[in-house]
Order: C-alpha cells, then structure tokens, then sequence
C-alpha cells in the first residue's frame, strides 16, 4: 500500500500511484558499482567508446589525474565522432583551470560552467536565492544508452592510488530506457528548461526502477521517495549517507520505524571528512536516535561519500543527494529507485563489509563522551540550516 507522501500519517487512504517525472523500466542489466578501480575502469570505458553523444554532468571536475583521465576518454569518443558536452558546477568545480579548458576546446569538447556565483554582481538578473542553488548530480551517459548515476566526483581523492585518501564511494550504471531518461535530465538543465513535469506512474515494482530527480525549491522527488520507502519498510532500513542533518519529518519517520521494529541503521563518516564542522552538527543527533534503538556507524577507512539507502531485501535507492537541506530542498539531484533482488544482495554485502570497517557508537560509550565534545556538537549544530 501506498500512501500520499504529504500525509503518511493518514494510513487509511491508499495511493496505488505516485508522482514522478519519469515511468518505471526495467532493472536488467543494472550494475552496482563500490570498487574504485572497478568502477573507474568501467566508467572510462563506457565514456570512450561513445560513437554519438556523451553527455557528463558532475557537481566537482578539477584538474588532476582523475580529470585527465576523464579527459582522455572523452577525446576519444570525440575522435570517434561523438559530440561531447560537460556541465561542471561552478562553485562545486573551484577556478577554472585554463589547461584543462583548453584540452578540451582543442578536442571539440563543451563545457559550461553551471550557475557562478554573482552576489558582487548588481546586474545579475537571477533572484538571490536561485545563485545558491546549485547542481550536484553526478550523471554521465554515453550514446542515449549506458547512464550512470551516484556520488562519484571527477577529483583524485576519487581516484584510485591518489596521494589523498580514496573516498568510499557507491556508483549504480544502468542501460536502455533509464539512461535515456538521465539523458532527458541533463538536457532540460542544459538548456535551461524546467526539470520534466510530474505526472502519475505506478511505482517500480520488483526487476523495475525510475530515474527520480530534485529540483531547488521545486520539486522534491528525492525527499518523497525517502519517506515513502521509509515509511513502509518492514524489516530492514538501511542508510550509508555522508552529510545527516535530519529536520523533524525525517525524525518522525525514523522513530515510526523504529516503533515497527525496523532494523535502522545509519553509515556515516569517522574522522575522516571533509566537511568536519558537518559531522559535527551531526553527531549532535547520536543520543535522540540512540535511545530510540538506532544503531550508527562511523566508517573508519576513509572518507564515507556513498549516498544509497536498502529498505527490506530489495528495495534501493542510489544517487547524489544527501540527508540535509542543501540536498533535500536548493540543490539539483538525481538519483535511482530500483526494486531488484540482486541488487538488494549486492547492497546488503556491501553494507555487511562496511559495518565491519567501522566503529559503532553505542548509547553507553556515547553517554561517556567529554565535555569539549559536547560543546563542539551543540554549538556547530546551532547552523543546521547552513549546512
């Protein structure tokens, strides 16, 4: 049974439908991807042997060894005869770096820079709060046909052997009708369109999925999807998400769930970050969950960046956004709900191995935690909405 996202609190009125800008297809042939040299490999693969078009859109591209890799790839596929076009956040993606642009240019390759920044600019035409938004999907498609969707950024601390720390990272790559529907995502934003209108489908059911996008102030598939899947998990809710500042809708839901005996735990980052003022505004959260029988875990290894959820056996959700206001309301996001068992296996062994690379905070450890530590989560938790 489905229930009307604005109010899940009403079980007594069903929804056999839902709003979605793209229909539910078919999960076959859909990779799930955690290994970085696996997926880096894969990916660069899939971009190089593109003969039409190659679309990539990321939140971070900055030169490195990863960019150039990248790079690489997509000077081939241009020699090959496809059109190539990036859209790089501005502010995501820092400078510009002019022997970078210039690679690309020489190859025939686009890239437009998306949204700058302007408040210094009085003349600038977009209202103040659409400069904030920006655009933090990670989608690339090569030919119309293999799309690839999740928290991957185009920088070396994604890069496999970086001098940096490897980021733990979860890459979903889907083909046929989901990559052209990535596709239809990535025009409409680099043609300046709206984001494609909400219409009722029928949710996927299992060996189906849809692409479900986000739009700033808009449209908020994303943040739905979550509460729907939340809400009627049974069994397991499992979440990996690096940025958590959960306002009170998520809150409830997780205690409602929590209530029904679901198994919720959450995969967060240790100390290694980098954002550690977030993680901080975080950990100010630990003790309400705790108490209510959620379990946490700060992965130790490195850096945490996966964004997926398992509800139940086989219901997944991969994609860019986080659990906080930047993702959930001013940013572009994409993402994939797919119900599918293999999928759902994939993902449990996943979660599995990384529960094992992580320290879990107990409500009795957490009770013995110093002063300064509780001084710092409160009063970094005071700019919840700034982050």
């Amino acid at each position: 049974m489905y229930l009307p996202l604005d109010r899940v609190k009403d079980s007594a009125i069903p929804l056999k439908t839902i709003r979605s800008p793209y229909p539910s297809v078919s999960v076959a042939d859909a990779e799930l991807h955690s290994s970085p040299e696996a997926t880096w490999q894969r990916l660069l693969e899939d971009l190089a042997s593109a003969r039409r078009e190659v679309v990539l859109e990321n939140f971070i591209f900055r030169a490195g060894i990863a960019a150039d890799a990248v790079i690489d790839s997509l000077r081939r596929a241009a020699a090959n005869g496809a059109k190539v076009r990036i859209l790089a956040d501005a502010f995501g993606s820092g400078s510009p770096d002019p022997a970078m642009e210039g690679r690309l240019k020489e190859a025939g390759i686009t890239i437009r820079w998306w949204n700058p920044l302007r408040f210094w600019n009085r003349e600038s035409s977009l209202p103040k709060r659409r400069q904030i938004t920006r655009t933090h999907r990670r989608i690339m498609v090569a030919d119309g046909k293999i799309g690839w969707v999740g928290g991957l950024a185009i920088r070396d601390s994604w890069w496999p052997g970086a001098t940096e720390c490897t980021v733990r990272e979860t890459m979903l790559r889907v083909v046929g009708e989901a990559a052209g529907q990535l596709q239809d995502a990535f025009d409409r934003l680099w043609n300046g369109q709206r984001a494609a209108p909400l219409r009722r489908h029928l949710p996927p059911q299992s060996g189906e999925l849809r692409v479900l996008v986000q739009s700033p102030l808009r449209g908020l598939g994303y943040r739905r999807t979550f509460r729907r899947m939340l809400h009627q998990a049974q069994q397991r809710a499992w979440v990996a998400v690096p940025y958590f500042i959960p306002g009170p809708w998520l809150m409830t839901e997780i205690r409602a769930a929590l209530r029904r005996k679901v198994d919720v735990r959450l995969l967060l980052p240790g100390r290694e970050t980098d954002h550690p003022f977030v993680r901080q505004a975080t950990r100010r959260y630990y003790g309400r969950l705790l108490r209510a029988g959620a379990r946490i875990f700060e992965y130790q290894p490195s850096f945490m960046h996966s964004k997926c959820s398992l509800f139940d056996t086989e219901h997944c959700l991969v994609g860019s956004a986080n659990l906080d206001w930047w993702s959930l309301v001013r940013n572009h996001e994409a993402a994939i709900e797919a119900v599918c068992p293999n999928l759902g296996q994939q993902l449990a062994k996943n979660f599995e191995q990384d529960y094992q690379n992580s320290r879990e905070i107990t409500l009795q450890s957490w009770m013995k935690r110093p002063l300064w530590s509780r001084f710092v989560e409160r009063f970094f938790g005071l700019f919840d909405r700034a982050f």
